[in-house]
């Protein structure tokens, strides 16, 4: 009995130590001394202080016009509207990531940066569906914010949202992730939204959300406090961010690379034609010459997962190869009259899309 006790307590006063050793690590863990005596304390000081020079506020300018009872007034056609938001630094040469409705329609947009600098931003590309915007300010060494793996968020990692909530720069609200993956919010086929408890308000649109290591996981940019609830925050994933990010500032446009296949609907599709019911999409036809067609997908094969991620929809499926640029390689897998198959194929453009490069 006694040797079980010692066996117990040894790991577990190696199991706290390490416990104690990743906290000093992270940052989470600091002393703090008063003219009594030194307190240990449990803080997210250096989260903070790791990403609070990478997040910058947004202020917009946009002309509206004015209705009158004969249209737009004579005298003033135009009224002045001014809009806040967030940003995110992603490289040392000026570009900022946003979000798109934060600068919609703008005719001026301002960037204010962590130390009260002033620019004037000018606009680079943006991305409906994702609702995701690339600006740019003329300035040099700024700090680019990390951006960590989406993919690896669980529910009920903690996060923090970093923002310009009601004008109010720098601040910093935390929660956890509530959930990942979260569709059916808008009418883009694209969502993948992550769903928090951090508190996103008016303001905080285009801010970071962040680990306890400072590093960006998502893209604040909606609320569910309009209809009364509370708690219902949503960020786009680092992972969409940084392709979308890329893409801009690489070809000038979001390039969305397909595999050449089309499918019968856009809906989860139960199949019971082969040995056991399978969730996927029916594939209706591959364009002649395309990666799927030299690879053998036929009409009615069945496309359950794309990198072992499972698509039970278009959506789903749109958004796995969206995690990809084009010209790399996924991995298939699916049903067919065979039964199981598993192949590469090679993203590519759509054919009515017109590669530019040097934007």
């Amino acid at each position: 009995m006694l040797n079980h006790l010692t066996f117990f307590l040894k790991y577990a006063l190696l199991g706290l130590l390490i416990g104690l050793l990743y906290l000093f690590l992270t940052g989470q863990l600091r002393w703090v001394t008063n003219e009594q005596q030194p307190a240990l304390v449990f803080s997210y000081a250096p989260a903070i202080d790791t990403i609070s020079r990478s997040v910058v506020s947004i202020y917009t300018q946009s002309n509206e016009p004015i209705n009158g009872r004969s249209g737009i007034s004579p005298r003033s056609p135009y009224r002045t509207k001014n809009y806040l938001g967030s940003g995110v630094v992603v490289s040392e040469n000026g570009h900022i990531v946003t979000n798109k409705h934060v600068i919609k329609d703008a005719s001026r947009v301002v960037v204010y940066l962590w130390d009260n600098q002033l620019y004037e931003a000018s606009f680079i590309g943006a991305d409906t569906l994702t609702d995701l915007a690339l600006i740019k300010i003329d300035a040099d060494n700024l700090t680019p914010a990390a951006f960590a793996d989406s993919e690896l968020l669980n529910t009920g990692d903690v996060v923090l949202a970093v923002g310009n909530p009601y004008g109010l720069n720098q601040s910093a609200s935390l929660g956890i992730v509530s959930a990942t993956g979260r569709r059916g919010l808008t009418e883009s086929q694209v969502e993948n939204f992550i769903q928090t408890d951090a508190a996103i308000n008016l303001g905080n649109s285009g801010g970071a959300l962040v680990n306890p290591l400072g590093q960006v996981v998502g893209i604040s940019t909606a609320s569910y406090s309009q209809i009364g609830a509370e708690g219902i925050n949503f960020a786009i994933p680092s992972n969409t961010t940084v392709q979308i990010i890329n893409s801009i500032i690489r070809y000038g446009q979001v390039l969305r690379g397909w595999l050449g296949i089309y499918f019968i609907q856009p809906y989860g599709h139960v199949v019971y034609q082969i040995p056991k019911p399978v969730i996927g999409i029916m594939v209706s036809k591959t364009r002649e010459g395309s990666s799927a067609d030299l690879a053998g997908i036929k009409p009615r094969d069945v496309i359950t997962h794309i990198n072992d991620k499972p698509v039970n929809s278009f959506s789903e499926y749109q958004n796995q190869l969206l995690q990809n640029t084009v010209g790399d390689s996924v991995k298939v897998t699916g049903y067919n009259d065979n039964g199981g198959f598993e192949m590469y194929l090679t993203i590519e453009l759509p054919p009515s899309v017109t590669l530019q490069e040097g934007q």
